[in-house]
């Protein structure tokens, strides 16, 4: 008897459990279907919720498929809520679901740039959870779109905001080398200017000198892409960018510039490297780069312009008058003012080192202001005149007509003030 009453509980236990298994799933086939009528109707928060319960129910019945689904109805309701507190409270949900797969092995690393984003979405967000993940997104080659992109440099700038010493130290790091590359992400994979616009203003309020940027730059260099315009389009990108922030007289500057003229040999970037070398006071390679930039174009208008720069570096910067005054008389055009001017000033600068006598110095100034006069500057050369020789010297000198300037090689009228 005692044997028989210990087999008959055996016998209803296990009843009792099989008839529990087919009610549990009978009970998760319910769950499912109801999700399923819920989804043609594109009810997507009853769905959820549905998936939710049998989750619950179905246990280990639920695996990767319905974990997916279940994913996705969520993220289908979060992007129809209005409402911006039950918004953040699906998110929160959704987020719960993830770890759960993440967790059971079910995650799908294609959804990580998604599942970051809307960590930045929800109520309470872990910034470094969310680094965490958005980084795995690279690591597995998601497909960011502008948002996500957005997304993850500002989380980036947060971590930056809210740590101290080291810790801040790197996500700095990070920051700028991150600028760089993900510019060029934005540059090669075509996203919206907003996006560059976004990243650009989180960078200018942490990157302020020069200091800041061009020990990345070295990085930036060796990846620049291999099409020649989007290649062209990062570095003059560069080039603005270190402009900006004043790193004009920098060597990485002039890297940057050197590379343009490799990759597309235009005179505006020849042009760019003279003005380079000369605000780095390298003059004599300034002029020679001028002049090679003068060789590149037929348009007298443009050779003119550009040897008015060669002749502000002579003049200006190596105050060599006599060449200057060479320059200066080769220019024509709109600029023929204003280098007799400068050949005008030439003349009166060099006026006591030219001629065997105090007399004949003097009568440099007579040049100085028939130069002047040309130049359409007439009281400048009555200024220069003032200095010419009084009636009594030239008196003195046998009251010549004319006199030859040595220097220049030209004849000057003498005469009386």
């Amino acid at each position: 008897m005692k044997r028989f009453g210990i087999l008959f509980g055996m016998i209803f236990m296990t009843t009792l459990f099989f008839g529990q298994e087919m009610d549990n799933n009978k009970e998760c086939q319910r769950m499912l279907l109801f999700v399923s009528q819920e989804l043609k109707m594109k009810n997507y928060a009853m769905a959820s919720m549905y998936y939710l319960k049998g989750e619950t129910i179905c246990g280990e019945e639920y695996g990767a498929k319905e974990y997916d689904a279940m994913s996705k109805t969520l993220r289908n309701t979060i992007i129809t809520e209005k409402d911006n507190v039950r918004k953040k409270l699906y998110t929160d949900t959704l987020l719960g679901v993830y770890d759960r797969m993440d967790a059971k092995g079910y995650y799908n690393e294609v959804e990580s740039s998604k599942r970051a984003t809307f960590i930045m979405m929800s109520s309470k967000p872990d910034y470094k959870k969310a680094d965490e993940i958005y980084l795995r997104a690279f690591e597995n080659n998601n497909k960011f779109n502008d948002a996500e992109l957005t997304y993850y440099y500002y989380n980036l700038y947060t971590l930056f905001s809210i740590t101290s010493g080291d810790e801040q130290t790197a996500f700095k790091k990070r920051l700028i080398s991150d600028y760089f590359l993900l510019s060029k992400k934005i540059e090669s994979e075509k996203f919206a200017s907003s996006t560059q616009q976004s990243l650009t203003g989180y960078f200018n309020s942490l990157v302020r000198s020069c200091d800041d940027i061009l020990p990345e730059l070295n990085g930036f260099m060796s990846s620049l892409p291999q099409d020649k315009e989007a290649k062209k389009k990062a570095v003059n990108n560069f080039l603005k960018l270190l402009k900006e922030k004043g790193c004009t007289e920098s060597n990485e500057y002039e890297m940057l510039i050197d590379t343009i003229i490799s990759i597309d040999n235009t005179i505006d970037a020849v042009l760019a490297k003279a003005q380079l070398l000369k605000v780095k006071k390298r003059f004599k390679e300034s002029i020679s780069v001028y002049q090679t930039a003068v060789q590149m174009t037929e348009l007298d208008s443009i050779k003119n312009e550009i040897m008015m720069d060669v002749l502000d570096i002579q003049y200006s910067n190596l105050n060599a008058y006599r060449t200057a005054y060479n320059t200066a008389l080769t220019i024509k055009g709109m600029n023929r003012s204003k280098a007799l001017l400068v050949a005008a000033n030439c003349v009166a600068k060099t006026a006591n080192s030219c001629g065997s006598s105090t007399f004949e110095r003097k009568c440099n100034y007579y040049y100085a202001a028939q130069l002047a006069n040309q130049a359409g500057e007439p009281g400048i050369a009555s200024k220069f005149k003032a200095n010419a020789p009084t009636a009594d010297e030239i008196f003195s000198n046998n009251s010549p007509a004319t006199l030859k300037l040595s220097c220049w090689n030209v004849t000057v009228d003498v005469k009386k003030n």
